[in-house]
């Protein structure tokens, strides 16, 4: 492969600089100036060029970390939370199958308390079939104790890469952040790169527990069911911390570029329907192209996915007095009540006179076009209360007036 993509970063970064440049590569950029120990590899679309630009910076000399090739995700997985549990500053990445096949060592992270930090191009799960585009599997699985945040362009997924390691460290719980598969991944745009003397600033490796010789301690034993009820809540009050360093992250990140960042982010909320959408990651710009034109709309945009800004966004619909919600998601639950998106914030806001509605779109990397958005929108107005089907997907193909139908 090619040495070029990777160029600007074979050298120290002394100020800030725009480049242009895939999100993959990007991502690739700002891990290498959080300077980790140890990347661990296993190739799937659409990540690949993640790990591929981390190799290149890795033989031009310019960062000194291992580069380990493993056999798969799982062993990925438990080799990268295995290193970072022995004190090592580490970085690895998936998507799709990849997640999956790495459910089995997921769990070991957070119960270890490792500041791990992963890559997700979030990509459809093989099913019906295999596909290699873009949907949002990530929220079909459980967490598992992980930090998720969700970038929109390829600007906000290089920063995640620098905050992440931030909000891992200084929450020691393994944080993913997550774009979307080729949209992001693989999209050249420009963005701004930081000097690597404030990347190093804002991401210290800070004394933490780890496996030590001279500290002996017991890691991945057995556990009784006597203690294992208060192991699991004290990881629930110590993800309770979270959000606060989370936001305390963004705050000091502002401070260094200028560029401001929240769990939630909010436009147009004041507007006179009492109308809003939510989402995440790249369809939060096409939504906000399409309020140009349509002023009576407004957007919330969840940048924190993972632990999930629940107080925070019933304060913003409640202070708004936000009456209708439209959930735009990349995602379905075959078998559930509301798709992962709108089932956490259903939860969030239980009690409150808000009419909700899903809207499941782009499934499998298809566009999501402003008929769409205007058509969920216009939907809307005749919705009066939260009884019947909650969900329903959009942009499919319609035969005589009826939603497609497989014929098996």
């Amino acid at each position: 492969m090619s040495v070029q993509p990777m160029n600007p970063f074979f050298r120290e970064i002394k100020e800030p600089v725009e480049l242009t440049m895939t999100g993959n590569y990007a991502v690739a950029g700002g891990v290498t100036q959080t300077d980790p120990d140890v990347i661990c590899a296993f190739p799937i679309t659409p990540q690949t060029q993640s790990v591929e630009g981390l190799s290149d910076v890795v033989n031009h000399g310019r960062l000194k970390a291992a580069f380990v090739n493993v056999e798969s995700e799982l062993a990925a997985c438990a080799y990268s939370t295995a290193a970072c549990a022995a004190g090592a500053r580490t970085f690895t990445a998936t998507a799709s199958q990849g997640l999956l096949l790495m459910t089995e060592a997921l769990p070991m992270a957070p119960g270890w308390r490792v500041p791990l930090t992963m890559l997700i191009s979030a990509r459809a799960f093989n099913s019906p079939n295999l596909s290699i585009w873009n949907s949002w599997e990530f929220t079909l699985l459980s967490s598992f104790g992980w930090n998720c945040i969700v970038s929109e362009n390829v600007q906000e997924t290089y920063d995640a890469s620098i905050i992440a390691s931030r909000i891992a460290e200084d929450t020691l719980f393994p944080t993913q952040f997550v774009h979307d598969g080729f949209i992001i991944s693989h999209s050249a745009q420009k963005f701004f790169a930081i000097p690597d003397e404030d990347v190093l600033k804002y991401t210290p490796k800070k004394p933490r527990h780890h496996v030590n010789t001279k500290r002996p301690g017991t890691w991945g034993s057995i556990i009784t069911p006597d203690y294992f009820m208060e192991a699991r809540l004290a990881l629930e009050l110590e993800k309770r911390t979270v959000l606060d360093k989370m936001e305390a992250a963004f705050r000091e990140f502002e401070k260094i570029t200028g560029r401001a960042y929240h769990l939630i982010e909010t436009y147009n909320l004041d507007n006179p329907s009492k109308t809003v959408c939510i989402t995440m990651g790249s369809m939060a710009g096409n939504i906000l192209t399409w309020m140009q034109n349509n002023k009576d709309i407004g957007l919330i945009k969840l940048r924190a996915w993972r632990p999930f800004p629940a107080e925070q966004l019933r304060k913003i619909i409640e202070e708004h007095n936000i009456e209708k919600i439209f959930v735009l998601e990349k995602d379905d639950d075959l078998s559930g009540q509301l798709p992962p998106v709108a089932s956490s914030i259903s939860s969030s806001l239980m009690g409150l006179p808000v009419i909700l509605r899903s809207f499941i779109v782009g499934l499998g990397g298809r566009d999501v076009t402003k008929d769409e958005i205007e058509f969920a929108a216009k939907k809307m107005k005749d919705v009066k209360d939260n009884q019947g089907r909650l969900y329903d997907y959009l942009g499919v193909r319609e035969s005589k007036g009826k939603l497609w139908e497989a014929k098996f």
